[in-house]
């Protein structure tokens, strides 16, 4: 699906140095911007998360004694193949 959407001067600006800068397209510039946002944004809610988790001191101590129990798997009896 394509479309039309309209920005700013300045980001049209920022826009054009990106790809003088680059020599990606417009298209192409706004797909690896929006791809590395998305990335940024689901990190910094993972990071929120992780820090609400670590602040809540039975909730971290119910994930340590998880970990705990996760990590004795390795330890199977069975051999790397």
């Amino acid at each position: 699906m394509s479309g039309t959407t309209r920005i700013s001067p300045k980001s049209t600006e920022s826009l054009q140095e990106i790809t003088n800068l680059t020599g990606y397209s417009k298209i192409e510039a706004i797909e690896i911007a929006l791809k590395f946002y998305l990335h940024h944004e689901k990190m910094r809610q993972f990071n929120e998360s992780y820090a609400l988790l670590r602040s809540d001191e039975e909730a971290w101590n119910e994930e340590m004694e998880e970990r705990n129990i996760l990590e004795g798997t390795l330890e199977d009896g069975l051999e790397e193949e």
